[in-house]
């Protein structure tokens, strides 16, 4: 006897939310059959103020996302190119009037307005589909003990846990002895969702950077209960054969401070895990480029589940693809969530070299 799946296209907007009252899109899903042999374009962004992967762990994490990838997509990946840019001339790719638009998006500790920050986040669960048991199945354990009775009440109390814990990454000192979060813009994640509009190469931007902000749109729940951090995103590209790219960040698990570490539970990895950690999880954003796969959320033998706060080994050790293969539920399925952009942004000047 057979079980079949029906895996209806849950039209959800996903890391590209309609924020500016215009016209948006939905990117195309890409036909990346069972068995493919694909080839994904790959930069790294360094950071020079802080700690990066040695040639040698790189190659330990692109080993360990293709096999990843394989036993739970059954697809091929070659990660081909592996050029090297720096920080500014990455964001020099942002079109002008792109940065400006969304300027306005990132939360201002100054000026910045709360409750329109619980907001974003409850639209971003809304539109995303999740329930409130499946959130709390999800947070509950890394929150204040304050009951829930719907998501609006939840996403007031991840908008403050989000700022409260982004706070501290102001305490988190780089290499150079300076805060990890400076004056520079490399940490917002804003701008690195907007890279796709400019003229960009690649689907893979790895980066050394801690990518760690608030933002009025697209705050997801693994994101807000560990302060703002990403550690990796796919979103909207105009130049990938996907119609998406990815960018991901080493440092979450390669950082030692005592805060990362109390995200990580007290986990600490030798230089050779670190690196395997951050393959395996970058195929679940693969997932995301590839197939348009969901969050599963509190699913933890899902790779496509998000990983709570940074408990990275803890998350690898429930990862089981036969107990949640492609098809098995409905964020499990091709198209489960689609990425959205704004086709009159295609249209504004790209910068001058």
């Amino acid at each position: 006897m057979h079980l079949r799946i029906l895996c209806p296209t849950l039209l959800l907007l996903f890391f590209s939310a309609q924020t500016l009252a215009e016209t948006w899109r939905n990117a195309h899903v890409p036909f990346v059959p069972r068995g493919a042999k694909i080839q994904i374009r790959t930069v790294l962004a360094i950071n020079p103020r802080l700690a990066r992967f040695s040639p040698e762990q790189m190659r330990i994490m692109l080993t360990s996302a293709q096999q990843t990838v394989k036993q739970n997509f059954d697809v091929d990946i070659e990660f081909t190119g592996n050029t090297e840019m720096n920080m500014a001339r990455l964001f020099a790719l942002i079109p002008p009037d792109i940065r400006r638009l969304r300027k306005g998006l990132i939360y201002d500790f100054k000026s910045g307005d709360k409750l329109k920050l619980a907001q974003g986040i409850y639209t971003t669960l809304t539109q995303s589909g999740t329930t409130l048991e499946a959130a709390l199945a999800f947070s509950s354990a890394y929150l204040p003990a304050v009951q829930a009775k719907d998501l609006r009440a939840l996403s007031t109390i991840l908008a403050g846990v989000m700022l409260e814990r982004l706070e501290t990454w102001r305490h988190v000192s780089a290499a150079d002895g300076a805060p990890v979060l400076d004056a520079s813009p490399y940490n917002e994640w804003i701008y690195w969702d907007s890279l796709g509009y400019g003229v960009l190469p690649f689907e893979l931007v790895i980066s050394n950077q801690l990518i760690a902000s608030a933002e009025y749109i697209d705050v997801d729940i693994h994101s807000a209960i560990r302060g703002g951090v990403s550690v990796g995103t796919t979103t909207y590209s105009r130049q990938s054969k996907f119609g998406s790219y990815i960018f991901w960040s080493t440092f979450p698990f390669q950082d030692d401070s005592a805060y990362t570490l109390q995200l990580r539970n007290g986990e600490k990895y030798t230089a050779r895990e670190a690196a395997e950690l951050s393959g395996a999880y970058l195929a679940h954003e693969i997932g995301h480029m590839l197939f348009q796969f969901g969050h599963p959320f509190g699913q933890n033998s899902c790779v496509m589940n998000p990983v709570s706060m940074l408990r990275f080994r803890e998350w690898m050790q429930q990862i089981d693809s036969r107990a949640c293969p492609v098809d098995s539920r409905a964020e499990m399925c091709r198209g489960a969530v689609h990425f959205t952009y704004n086709p009159d942004w295609l249209l504004l000047p790209q910068p001058q070299n």
